[in-house]
């Protein structure tokens, strides 16, 4: 019997993997969007932090995070630490309902994690209110709805190409 045989271990996606991803979302969030566009844009790099979240928790947690809400608040321009508190509330909530959410389908996890998009929406909305930038409107809540659909194409992508058991073994 090997030491870790008893030992759950986390299997496929390298640094690589979760760097690309994350970059992926770094880059979408920085395209020049406008419009109708702007009011509806996901957050492409809270996405990937939570799917990695959940299906590497050991390598993706509250501390990288932290980092990239301190990021995207420096892409973003707005009040420092808005992003950075928003994100690591969200990993906190998501890997806390992870045994629970690799459960569902593509649907169902959606819709689970739709509460955790707006969660992280309504954080960035009080700290900007806090700050003296309040919001015109509350277009800033369209993004969690957009990121939940998001969120169930990319479920239900791996779904198909993996199989039954993709959301357990991204």
């Amino acid at each position: 019997m090997t030491p870790t045989s008893g030992v759950a271990q986390e299997s496929g996606a390298g640094w690589r993997r979760i760097i690309a991803a994350l970059m992926a979302g770094i880059v979408l969030k920085q395209l020049p969007w406008a419009g109708w566009a702007l009011a509806v844009r996901p957050d492409f790099l809270l996405i990937a932090l939570l799917f990695w979240a959940i299906h590497r928790p050991s390598r993706v947690g509250m501390g990288l995070a932290f980092a990239l809400g301190l990021l995207s608040d420096f892409q973003d321009g707005v009040v420092f630490g808005q992003h950075a508190l928003a994100y690591v509330l969200a990993v906190y909530v998501i890997q806390y309902f992870r045994l629970r959410l690799l459960q569902f389908d593509a649907a169902r996890q959606s819709l689970q994690v739709l509460p955790v998009f707006l969660l992280a929406q309504l954080i960035v909305l009080v700290v900007g209110w806090l700050s003296g930038h309040p919001p015109r409107s509350l277009n800033i809540l369209l993004p969690a709805i957009s990121g939940t659909v998001l969120w169930y194409f990319v479920a239900l992508a791996l779904h198909v190409w993996y199989g039954k058991e993709a959301l357990r073994h991204a």
